[in-house]
């Protein structure tokens, strides 16, 4: 059961509220024995007085000793995923553990906890492994992009009269990576994204299958792209890679700039995955990439070595581009001296794919609007809640960009996106 009760903590062992209770009934029951002089009542008193007593010291005697095995399935997930997380508990004292209320704690999702009844757990003594060990296994969905934690595991452990009551932190927090959901881009309808490029036709006609060069599969990789002669050599997986874009580096510009939101920006979070879906499709048909930011927070006096080198080669796996784009949120303040320096680095590398994902519920800068004049082609992705007004999509459109325009307040985004330019402004259905 998930919950959305506040975080709890670890608690020493107390007495309750009933503990107390009994102890103070059983002082007035033995003042008034003294008072009225009837033995019986005075013994009565003190064995409500110490039953409490009693409780609290062999409780303190008879700690239990856990301990815990979590496991989270995958470790590394996409935004929007589902994951299990499965945790097995074991009693490593002589003493058996109660029928308890456990809290596990999570982050990354709408809820803060986990909550249920674990069954009893025997002592180490005891002789069936299955008694010894209890089992705890949930889902949890739509996690969010980000580092999400797992554990630690709370039980509430009070004693069968209800007289003491503790609170146990078991294990520690496990780390989950949680990665931009990465997208079929082919639903953009952007022919320069589009797979099927110039080296698959031409293997496709020559028929020579032996000559082209294969790299190792990945994850992101279609299973169209798969070379199965070479697949057979090597005994692993191959698919082919492309070269006739080596020469070439294809540029994606995530707009950082400040947003006036406090929370979690769904314009901003469907850029995100936007890049991570585009840098994906220009690796996956051969692109050398490069992913830069309109705004980084960076420390002007950093040295330059210190800076984030977001290259990529086509040979190399984008994992460590998309732990990046894990990480990134919009920047404190605005930055126009960055701008200036974006314009330098897309200068210095050619002419290419230039595809500038921005946001609609602000002002563009006009710097990053002039970026345009760095791609073939350009495009610009716009990512905000649906509006009439489309002055800045036909600032764009002037500047020569192809541009695409996503509702991030639709149910899927991706659904339905309209294209303007390169034919006139207008809509694209």
């Amino acid at each position: 059961m998930t919950t959305d009760a506040q975080p709890v903590k670890a608690r020493r062992l107390r007495p309750t509220a009933r503990a107390w209770g009994l102890a103070i009934a059983g002082a007035i029951v033995i003042a008034l024995a003294e008072l009225f002089g009837v033995s019986e009542l005075r013994f009565f008193g003190i064995v409500l007085l110490a039953l409490p007593l009693i409780t609290l010291l062999l409780r303190l005697i008879a700690r239990p000793k856990i301990e815990i095995d979590r496991a989270v399935y995958p470790t590394t997930a996409a935004a929007g995923d589902r994951i299990r997380v499965v945790a097995e508990v074991r009693n490593k004292s002589i003493f058996g553990l109660e029928a308890t209320s456990y809290m596990d704690t999570v982050t990354g999702t709408d809820r803060k906890l986990v909550a249920g009844v674990l069954p009893p757990v025997a002592s180490r003594l005891h002789r069936r492994e299955g008694r010894r060990r209890r089992r705890i296994a949930y889902g949890l969905t739509r996690m969010r992009r980000g580092i999400s934690q797992v554990g630690p595991l709370f039980l509430e452990n009070v004693d069968g009269l209800g007289l003491t009551r503790r609170v146990i932190q078991v294990g520690e927090p496990v780390e989950l990576e949680v990665w931009p959901h990465v997208h079929n881009v082919d639903r953009l309808d952007i022919p320069a994204l589009r797979t099927g490029s110039e080296a698959d036709v031409a293997l496709g006609r020559s028929g020579d299958a032996d000559d082209v060069v294969t790299r190792e599969y990945r994850r992101s990789d279609a299973l169209r792209r798969v070379h199965w002669r070479a697949t057979a050599r090597a005994g692993e997986l191959r698919v082919r890679q492309e070269e006739h874009h080596a020469e070439v580096v294809a540029i994606v510009v995530l707009d950082t700039a400040p947003t006036a939101r406090t929370d979690i920006d769904p314009g901003f979070e469907l850029g995100v995955s936007v890049v991570a879906s585009v840098l994906t499709r220009l690796h996956e048909i051969g692109y050398d990439t490069e992913l830069l930011e309109t705004v980084t927070d960076a420390d002007p006096d950093a040295p330059p070595q210190d800076a984030v080198n977001l290259r990529t080669s086509a040979s190399e796996s984008l994992g460590r581009i998309m732990r990046h784009l894990m990480l990134v949120q919009p920047a404190l303040q605005e930055s126009p001296e960055e701008l200036e320096s974006l314009h330098a680095r897309a200068a210095s590398m050619g002419k290419g794919p230039l595809v500038f994902v921005t946001r609609t519920d602000r002002p563009v800068a006009e710097a990053a609007i002039d970026l345009a004049g760095y791609g073939d082609p350009a495009i610009a992705i716009l990512c905000g809640p649906p509006s009439e007004d489309d002055a800045v999509v036909e600032d764009f459109v002037q500047a020569g960009w192809q541009v695409v325009r996503m509702n991030s307040a639709a149910r899927d985004p991706w659904g339905s996106p309209r294209r303007y330019g390169q034919l006139g402004f207008g809509v694209r259905e």
